[in-house]
């Protein structure tokens, strides 16, 4: 337990001294007017991932007001080229709506959202709220100022926040803000968000369904719930899962069902990112209840750090690993038997998504853990989904479920020790909403 402590706090400590290092901004950041690179920086510079208050609101609305001037007064006085009209045309100075071009050329007027893991949210009046890949954004241009997330130097050194309105055209990414211009290559954009964000808006999730039911000399009742829930923001990433089953036949008699599942796992973990890549887990809590498994009721809590090895816009790779403790009470246990066990454990996972083609999507999640043989040795639970997008945000899911004891503890049978299958499988089909 001392050893565990010790670990956590020494991960604890280190993940302090890094949060606590001066922001800087690499070289690449250019200013593209006559103030220096260091005066424009320190002026956009945001010291915390927090929206906005009032105040700041008011006088930045000011500032909003005089560039969106100073850029049509600069428009007007430009030299007519001779390129090709459509390729030259740009919506007016607006103080009213964000403007939106896709590499296919069609334009959108209305609020941009957000963007976070390489997706750009942008809500139009007569659309409503869309979503495209960035690759396919070729130009974007707000109306008020907005927060963007940089990464160093091929993502090792520190990350910086720069808040200004925002132009991005190509491959260059211009913040603006009273006389200050900066201009950031746009590979360095971790993510953007606006300064007008609620609360709300900083979340999504999922939710599924999967039942079965069959009548006759058979009576079976199966269903499954899965739901999801995430809050992102520039540096932070917060995640919870719940996943329940459950399973009964009754033979055509009430009175002699026999349920075959009853489980329910509820988990969840807070991210800090240092860099665009290497993040501190500092939280992982889960909670596990599968009397079949006898586990009465199984808690757990740990920390960690891990990698994005991958980010792009189709596929995302990460890695963590971290120490924890669990405490694990059984369902059922020998005469004598202690009904509850504790133990530290070593934990490592790794999750995958890619997006096959616009309308599929595979994730891949696992996790497995190293404890003493009264907490089973060593345990995994895997979870691979394939999705398919149907109409609007319902998805229709299939699923496969792999969960292992390596030592189950037996179940007390009127005496007779019974010992646990190590695999527990589940195929699940099922219907899902994203919010």
């Amino acid at each position: 337990m001392m050893r565990v402590l010790f670990c956590w706090l020494l991960s604890a400590g280190m993940a302090f001294a890094v949060a606590t290092n001066e922001v800087k901004v690499v070289d690449d950041t250019l200013a593209t007017n006559d103030v220096k690179v260091a005066e424009a920086v320190e002026a956009m510079v945001v010291e915390k991932d927090t929206a906005p208050s009032k105040e700041t609101r008011a006088a930045e609305a000011v500032e909003e007001a005089e560039i969106a001037r100073q850029a049509e007064a600069k428009k007007s006085t430009e030299a007519p080229k001779k390129i090709d009209p459509w390729e030259a045309f740009a919506p007016p100075a607006d103080s009213e709506f964000d403007w939106l071009q896709l590499t296919s050329g069609e334009w959108l007027k209305g609020d941009f959202k957000v963007m976070y893991d390489f997706t750009l949210e942008f809500d139009s009046d007569e659309m409503g709220l869309q979503e495209f890949d960035f690759d396919d954004v070729k130009q974007l241009r707000t109306r008020a100022m907005k927060s963007v997330f940089l990464e160093g130097d091929g993502g090792h050194r520190d990350t910086s926040i720069l808040r200004g309105v925002l132009v991005i055209k190509g491959d260059q990414v211009k913040l603006v803000r009273s006389e200050h211009e900066v201009s950031i290559p746009r590979e360095r954009v971790i993510s953007i968000a606006g300064g007008k964000q609620r609360e709300r808006d900083y979340w999504a999730g999922s939710a599924s369904i999967g039942a079965n039911a069959r009548g006759g000399n058979t009576e079976t009742v199966d269903a499954t719930v899965m739901a999801n829930l995430k809050r992102r923001t520039a540096r932070t990433r917060f995640n919870a899962d719940y996943l329940a089953n459950y399973s009964e036949a009754t033979g055509g008699d009430p009175a002699t069902s026999d349920k075959t599942a009853d489980n329910q796992r509820i988990s969840g973990y807070f991210d800090w990112f240092f860099t665009a890549r290497f993040y501190w887990k500092t939280l992982e809590a889960e909670y596990y209840r599968d009397p079949f498994s006898n586990i009465g009721g199984q808690y757990s809590a740990s920390t960690g750090f891990g990698y994005d090895f991958i980010r792009t816009p189709r596929t995302e790779w990460t890695i963590n690993a971290g120490l924890g403790y669990q405490e694990l009470r059984f369902e059922s246990v020998q005469l004598g038997d202690p009904a509850s066990s504790d133990s530290p454990f070593f934990t490592a996972g790794t999750k995958f998504d890619y997006e096959l083609t616009g309308d599929i999507d595979i994730l891949y999640d696992y996790s497995m853990r190293l404890l003493n043989e009264a907490n089973g040795q060593y345990t995994h639970h895997m979870l691979g989904t394939i999705s398919f997008d149907l109409i609007g945000d319902l998805d229709l899911d299939v699923s496969i479920i792999w969960d292992r004891i390596e030592k189950p503890t037996p179940i007390d049978d009127g005496g007779t020790p019974v010992f646990p299958k190590q695999d527990d499988y589940q195929l699940i089909v099922s219907l899902a909403y994203d919010f």
